[in-house]
């Protein structure tokens, strides 16, 4: 038997056997593996790298995949504010042909402001890394991003915040890089007289379109909250027209198994569910000082019958340098149709720019057979419109030309920057009846400008668009695109709605700005971007007359605008729908807007739960929930009674 010495030594050599193995299966990595994930810290760290037993661990830090001669790991890195590290990315000359300016100026010219930093842009650390095993071959490519002492900078509260890590060849690369003038303006130089095109226009690798341009990344997302939402590899590609040659410039990102497993980005970047397979990083088009009329002009009309995008505040960085202020977008594609709509994917056509982007050749026949038939149709037989509004949902048209007609788009519009969609096949659904609704985007360029607030679009949407002319020729159309562009004036620009939203975007923007600017242009707190808003700001809140006037001239009215006054007994206790419009009273119990006298104006009350509708009162009894009243130059009061459930 053994002594009680005997076993307290045995059971000590075997706790020792015990932890040692259980030290060494903790050491023990099956991949790479980082002591810190990417983020936001306060303060610098040392960054601990860790791999397979019998590997090496390669890294960069300049976005590049490393190789054999990448740095090999061999001590913690040391992380910190990488922002006092030399610009590399933003201190490039060749990423727009604005930077030629005496080029410009020969050509006639005005050279845009564009500067290349006199300072230390903001920047984080980023960390790719890979193992090489003893075969020879290397890892997958992890990537980090680490933001160090952020919790002291200005003009990123409020903003998500999105890494974009890349080969710098197929970035900034003379041959092959996406964001350069590069090889394709040389070739262009030598065989075309580029004082023929504005700058803007000039042919560079920025210009060049297709998956041959798109290029591996990797993507990583921050919350406002800088909670990670997204680490994906993803392609990228340049987007735009005119705007390809502004800095800096929009990106299409695009969620392909190419890249990885997953061909969606399985993130709520929308706040909506949407899990898109593609989304653009936008910035700003022709509005890159505000960058506000895309988002003001989509978020005003929300709810009407046509679509629009949602825009989520973005600062981006490329290769953990600075690049300014986005809103990220989601892309009207077959994904988007069959998520914002509830419709199947592979039943989706869809028009852009007059151009098949979703669909077969067949579809397209069809497209071009309802074109056909819009332009060269006369409406004044009714018989013909009711066919009309068989091919078409004609309240997204009305609401859709409405809209832009309002917003003074002019120049782009309507014979490009359009988008229309239709199912293929019919079926129950609200939107699976076959016919073609409108999509808006694009609204940067040719809009809400001061300088075209008194424009008669109207009359110019009648001279270049057949579609549009022949409509207005019929008098059901006539009236209803009467009531609903007076629907939408009355509450999607009410001037205390824009007026919220656009002081909504300065309290947002106005620090973000200052940076953006400052990294493009070389200016500190200017004050281009408050003039910028404040120009917009003027547009929306003057043009409400001028339109007013445009469709009496334009459309042969009589009468004029009078005030519809709707009262409710109580807050809270119903909404009315006025025409096409939902009148909501959730903290008043009054509500007005204005009606051409021409026509008559349809109300409706609906009760809210635990409510019932009693009747109407004043310029109207009864006890009917719809009512159709004719509007009087003195104007006209309704009251709805509403009273609680027993």
């Amino acid at each position: 038997m053994m002594s009680r010495k005997s076993v307290l030594v045995c059971l000590t050599i075997l706790c020792v056997m015990l932890c040692f193995l259980v030290l060494k299966g903790e050491n023990e990595y099956t991949e790479l593996t980082f002591s810190q994930e990417s983020g936001f810290y306060e303060n610098a760290f040392r960054l601990r790298i860790y791999a397979p037993t019998g590997t090496e661990i390669y890294y960069t830090l300049d976005g590049s995949v490393p190789d054999e001669h990448a740095i090999k790991y061999t001590e913690p890195i040391l992380i910190n504010d990488a922002t006092e590290n030399n610009n590399v990315y933003s201190a490039r000359d060749d990423v727009t042909a604005g930077f030629l300016k005496d080029d410009i100026l020969a050509c006639d010219q005005t050279p845009p402001e564009y500067n290349i930093p006199a300072y230390l842009v903001d920047k984080c650390t980023v960390v790719r890394a890979a193992y090489l095993d003893s075969e020879g071959d290397f890892s997958e490519v992890e990537t980090r991003n680490y933001f160090v002492g952020y919790q002291n900078k200005t003009g990123y509260d409020g903003f998500n915040i999105i890494s974009v890590v890349a080969e710098p060849e197929d970035i900034f690369g003379y041959e092959d890089g996406i964001y350069v003038l590069g090889q394709a303006y040389d070739n262009f130089i030598n065989e075309t007289d580029k004082s023929t095109l504005s700058w803007a226009w000039w042919e560079a690798n920025y210009r060049q379109r297709g998956r041959e341009w798109e290029r591996n990344c990797n993507v990583q997302v921050f919350s406002a909250k800088r909670e990670q939402l997204l680490d994906k590899e993803c392609g990228i590609r340049v987007q735009g027209g005119a705007g390809r040659g502004f800095l800096p410039r929009s990106l299409n990102i695009y969620a392909r198994r190419q890249y990885d497993e997953e061909g969606r980005f399985y993130a709520d970047l929308f706040g909506t569910d949407y899990m898109a397979d593609t989304v653009t990083l936008f910035a700003g088009g022709g509005d890159v000082t505000s960058k506000l009329r895309d988002r003001l002009a989509a978020e005003l009309i929300t709810g009407r019958s046509f679509g629009t995008m949602h825009f989520q505040p973005y600062i981006m960085f490329l290769n953990g340098e600075y690049w300014g202020v986005y809103w990220l977008t989601e892309k009207y594609d077959d994904v988007f149709a069959a998520h914002y709509y509830d419709v199947d994917k592979d039943d989706v056509v869809m028009i852009k720019n007059g151009e098949l982007a979703e669909g077969e050749a067949e579809d397209y026949e069809l497209y071009t057979e309802m074109m056909g038939y819009m332009e060269n149709t006369d409406f004044t037989i009714d018989e013909n419109y009711a066919y009309a509004c068989e091919l078409l949902d004609m309240q997204s048209f009305i609401d859709y030309f409405a809209a832009e007609i309002y917003y003074g788009r002019y120049g782009d519009w309507p014979v490009s920057n359009f988008a229309v969609w239709r199912t293929r096949e019919t079926g129950e659904g609200t939107y699976e009846d076959g016919k073609w609704r409108w999509l808006m985007f694009d609204v940067n360029s040719g809009a809400l400008k001061s300088e075209s607030v008194d424009w008669d679009i109207v009359r110019m949407t009648m001279d270049n668009s057949r579609m549009f002319n022949n409509l207005c020729q019929n008098e059901d159309f006539k009236r209803q695109f009467v009531i609903s562009f007076m629907d939408i004036i009355n509450t999607s620009f009410a001037d205390e709605r824009v007026n919220s939203m656009i002081s909504d975007h300065l309290a947002l923007m106005s620090d973000a700005m200052n940076v953006h600017l400052k990294r493009f242009i070389g200016v500190e707190e200017s004050q281009m971007f408050q003039e910028a808003v404040a120009d917009v700001q003027f547009f929306m809140n003057n043009r409400t007359a001028y339109v007013k006037q445009h469709l009496k001239n334009n459309f042969g009215l009589s009468g004029n605008p009078a005030t519809l006054n709707v009262e409710v007994n109580y807050a809270g206790a119903g909404k009315i729908i006025v025409n096409t419009a939902n009148i909501t009273f959730d903290e008043t119990t009054q509500w007005c807007g204005e009606y051409y006298t021409d026509y008559q104006v349809t109300l409706r009350a609906v009760p809210e739960e635990g409510y019932r509708f009693v009747g109407w009162e004043n310029a109207v009894i009864s006890d009917e929930e719809t009512i159709v009243i004719n509007m009087r130059e003195e104007g006209v009061f309704v009251k709805a009674v509403f009273e609680r459930c027993a």
